[in-house]
């Protein structure tokens, strides 16, 4: 690893500080002088300066978690910027956690507005101003990673272009090689200092890929490839040691490890402050269910979990004996059916579910831990026992409120395609895919698409 691309890296964490910090400042003066609603008591600048202090090492966590520090990953803009908005929300709203468990009252809730977006914003400005430096530097050389390509095959034409072209990836092309070269890789190097060798030929045997990586490892050259076909299907590899032997676990989703820390806690985060947002409108819907049907308030059934089967819970939008005919209709409709003119709704039945309002219980079941706010939908035990093995790959993390079933067309879909977008999930499951899916699970809403 390059000393400057160390350094650049490191000069990320006091960069995102005082981005932070111009953020909180910003939106402190912002409140003062643009009086859009009267606030009761702001708390001194001094004492609210300090709080802000108390909060980065917070911010620089969560920032951590979503990768914003990986030294070893090159993000594109768009991509960067995704990872800042969620990581972003995800500080503001441990902020507003920790202002609510502590009855810290000093703040507006337009100064936590204003510092959440104006966050995204600085944060993102003084990243694309260090990216810009560094790439300035590439001119002079400063930063840059000689390279040598061993060759074969179209993908090494591809990358040969790439790094022609795009001066800003800070590579410098010093030698192009084939297999042939291997045994000569010294006086290669001699005659071509670089900083990096990439092997771009899927087909180069083993023992000489372990040739390349040793003759790398001894000259304190970085190492990359072109995986072969069997690596570039596993994408979730980790090297553990066992009896001194290294040995590859392919893991089966990101959710393994950290990634399902982080989703628990946003979980956590996120249903409890929806719970409070949306409490009135679930008190009135809870009284028009009651008043239009007879029955219970509320719909509680079995449904197969990650370990274990919970009570799911959603606003009841059938009538009362409803499930006698169940058995029967999934015999003639499939697995997970979902009928357009459903004979067994209640009044209020249909307007519920057009507008998800019927499934705001749920968040419930996220807080207590059943479920998730994104993943695969709950099925019911009779439907599992009719599942195949590719379909129980569905079952392999904690069922959602929405996921890309969701927002891919929702009861329109067959169970086949739910299955497929479900492993899909699974096995490319990131914060920023959760976000998109929040975003779009909103659209969808609005618009009652695919909702019966």
């Amino acid at each position: 690893m390059k000393r400057s691309t160390l350094i650049f890296s490191f000069l990320l964490i006091p960069v995102d500080m005082a981005m932070i910090i111009l953020a909180f400042i910003l939106s402190y003066k912002f409140r003062l002088y643009f009086e859009i609603v009267p606030a009761l008591y702001i708390e001194p600048f001094k004492e609210y300066i300090k709080f802000v202090f108390l909060t980065l090492p917070g911010w620089l966590i969560v920032f951590a978690l979503s990768g914003l520090y990986s030294i070893s990953e090159r993000t594109r803009p768009l991509q960067q910027f995704g990872k800042i908005f969620v990581a972003s929300t995800a500080a503001i709203a441990i902020v507003m956690a920790w202002i609510f468990l502590s009855r810290t009252f000093f703040f507006s809730r337009l100064i936590i507005a204003f510092s959440w977006i104006l966050s995204i914003i600085t944060v993102a400005a003084g990243r694309y101003l260090m990216r810009n430096i560094e790439i300035f530097c590439y001119r002079f050389g400063i930063g840059i990673h000689r390279v040598i390509v061993l060759s074969g095959g179209g993908s090494a034409k591809l990358i040969v272009a790439e790094i022609r072209r795009n001066q800003k990836l800070g590579y410098r092309l010093v030698k192009i090689i084939n297999a042939e070269a291997i045994d000569k890789l010294t006086q290669i190097l001699k005659r071509n200092p670089a900083d990096e060798m990439i092997i771009a030929n899927a087909t180069l045997g083993e023992k000489q890929i372990f040739k390349v990586l040793e003759f790398c490892r001894h000259n304190h050259l970085g190492f990359k490839m072109t995986p072969n076909a069997f690596l570039l299907q596993s994408s979730h590899v980790d090297i553990q040691q066992l009896a001194g032997m290294p040995i590859l676990e392919f893991k089966r989703t990101p959710l393994d490890g950290w990634g399902k820390i982080i989703k628990r806690l946003v979980d956590l985060l996120g249903s409890l402050i929806l719970l409070i947002i949306f409490s009135p409108v679930i008190v009135i819907v809870a009284i028009l269910v009651k008043l239009t049907s007879r029955g219970p308030i509320f719909f509680c059934q079995e449904r197969v979990g990650l370990e274990k089967n919970f009570i799911f819970y959603k606003f009841r939008t059938m009538r009362e004996d409803a499930w006698k005919e169940h058995s029967k209709l999934m015999k003639k409709h499939g697995l997970m059916f979902k009928l357009k003119k459903d004979p067994r709704l209640s009044p209020v039945g249909g307007f519920l579910r057009r507008t998800s309002l019927d499934e705001l219980p749920q968040f419930w079941n996220v807080l207590r831990g059943n479920m998730s706010l994104i993943g695969p939908r709950p099925p019911m035990p009779e439907e599992v026992a009719h599942y195949n093995n590719f379909q129980k790959k569905r079952l392999g993390v904690k069922p959602g409120i929405t996921g890309l079933w969701q927002v891919s067309g929702r009861s329109d879909l067959s169970f086949d395609e739910w299955v497929r977008l479900d492993a899909y999930y699974i096995e490319n499951w990131s914060l920023w895919l959760d976000f998109q899916i929040i975003l779009k699970t909103a659209w969808v809403v609005i618009k009652g698409r695919g909702a019966y």
